[in-house]
């Protein structure tokens, strides 16, 4: 029976469920197109968080031997890093962390003012300049035009050394191996707690990846390394408590150490170090898997890149180094994540930092090697895609007089494996990304010359840029 309609009432057919929102955020961040779910993503941007966590840390600390406060460095590096990494997965709809990289920390506290003298102030505005140098050339899209000109066999040699470098860190940090003066220098202690905490970490993430719990197989390999650590009185060092004197170098830095000749060496080879090292990072840590897209490209590069560049810009204003693309986003991207959802999460955790950052406290720096070395076996055995593009040959088409069938490989099939025994070989030497990147291009270059094949346009410049920024950092700047 139907209800009859009221007097001055007409029927109104059922209109269509208004979109719903889960639906709307699925399609802007691909998420069900990249084959990823909610849960994944949240579970692998705390297994980022978790993973480059030591960076409150590390960075206050190494960043005050060369006199800048800790508190402001501490600040810089919890609120520009946080607010950088959601930038990053809402405007670039990536799964990368940005914080500041380990290698421009250092150079700033021991190169350029304990060694060259300069002060503090002087060195971020060194700093804020390459920053500035790196939004200009993103915004030119010359970075864009160097990693599309990066041939394939380069691609895979960078996620090669990338992984090789996150294995060092983490076997760095469980003291298996020691460092001098930045190199290699030994065995070190491998009974020792944090070697034991290492094994725990990399056991439980190899047999739930095993299980096919690869969404938390990380997650789960830390904490339970985190439980042996606090059993065997592993601590982290003690945080700052707070956001208190967080603004002691804000706007301090020194913007007319530009006009001093010695600075320019130094503006180069930070600007370098960024500029290459972030490329290196990004490619290789999309290489072989679904954030690159069938041409080999990744959708958001751009905004990405001048995601990077804002960040060394804000940093350097707020008392802290360059910032870049984190490496430790890898062991995100290995839980699964493939989207800015994840990068969300940790820009998130890393806020909070700022308020529950003495919690850390019970997640040591150690906790964390097992889920490095675990990220960097998966990515130096992960299988190379098929470059050949060759026919199959069921499907080869007929041979003409002016293209013979031939079975030989092309010859970046050739060349890839030496360029990779390269770039492996040089990080291992020197635990640096940027100069392995160097010897791929300096390998890669000299083959194309050799085989009478011109190399692509941004190859020399690229190559030639690197080699001057190298020989820069040998010669003390």
């Amino acid at each position: 029976m139907t209800t009859p309609e009221r007097p001055g009432l007409r029927a109104q057919p059922p209109s269509p469920a208004p979109e719903s929102v889960p639906g709307a955020v699925d399609r802007y961040f691909s998420l069900s197109t990249r084959g990823s779910t909610w849960r994944r993503e949240i579970v692998a941007g705390a297994s980022t968080f978790l993973a480059l966590s030591y960076i409150v840390v590390v960075n206050p600390a190494v960043l005050g031997r060369a006199g800048i406060p800790h508190a402001a460095a501490f600040f810089a590096t919890a609120a520009v890093g946080g607010l950088a990494t959601m930038a990053m997965g809402l405007w670039a709809r990536l799964p990368f962390a940005v914080a500041p990289g380990m290698e421009m920390n250092a150079m700033v506290a021991f190169s350029v003012v304990g060694t060259l003298a300069y002060t503090w102030p002087q060195a971020l505005g060194m700093v804020f300049w390459s920053g500035i140098a790196m939004l200009a050339v993103s915004l030119l899209r010359l970075r864009e035009a160097v990693i599309n000109a990066i041939p394939p066999q380069m691609r895979s040699a960078l996620a090669a050394a990338v992984g090789t470098f996150i294995g060092l860190v983490g076997l760095q940090i469980a003291h298996l191996v020691t460092t001098s003066h930045g190199r290699l220098s030994g065995l070190g202690d491998w009974t020792g707690p944090p070697a034991v905490s290492l094994y725990i970490g990399l056991t439980t993430a190899l047999v739930l990846d095993a299980l096919g719990a690869r969404a938390t197989a990380i997650l789960c390999g830390i904490a339970a390394a985190a439980v042996y650590c606090a059993f065997a009185g592993i601590r982290t060092q003690t945080l700052h408590d707070g956001i208190h004197g967080s603004g002691a170098a804000l706007l301090r830095f020194d913007l007319t150490v530009v006009a001093d000749p010695r600075a320019w060496s130094v503006v180069l080879v930070l600007f370098a170090l960024d500029f290459f090292g972030s490329i290196a990072k990004v490619v290789g840590l999309s290489a072989h898997t679904p954030l690159q897209d069938g041409n080999g490209k990744v959708p958001g590069m751009r905004q990405a890149l001048l995601v990077d560049a804002g960040a060394t810009v804000a940093g350097s204003a707020a008392g802290s180094s360059s910032f870049v693309a984190f490496v430790e986003s890898a062991v995100g991207i290995r839980a699964g994540a493939r989207t800015g959802i994840a990068a969300l999460v940790t820009g998130l955790l890393l806020l909070s930092c700022l308020f529950l950052g003495p919690l850390l406290a019970h997640i040591p720096v150690e906790a964390t090697t097992g889920a490095l070395v675990f990220v960097a076996v998966k990515m130096l055995t992960a299988p190379l895609p098929d470059r050949t593009n060759r026919p199959n040959r069921t499907n080869r088409q007929a041979p003409t007089d002016q293209q013979p069938p031939t079975d030989r490989p092309d010859p970046p099939d050739r060349l890839g494996p030496a360029v990779t025994a390269t770039a492996v070989g040089v990080t291992l030497a020197t635990l640096a990304i940027d100069q392995a990147m160097a010897a791929a291009f300096l390998v890669t270059t000299a083959a194309g010359l050799l085989g009478r094949r011109r190399p692509h346009p941004a190859l020399w410049v690229t190559t030639t840029v690197l080699t001057a920024s190298v020989l820069l950092q040998y010669l003390n700047l």
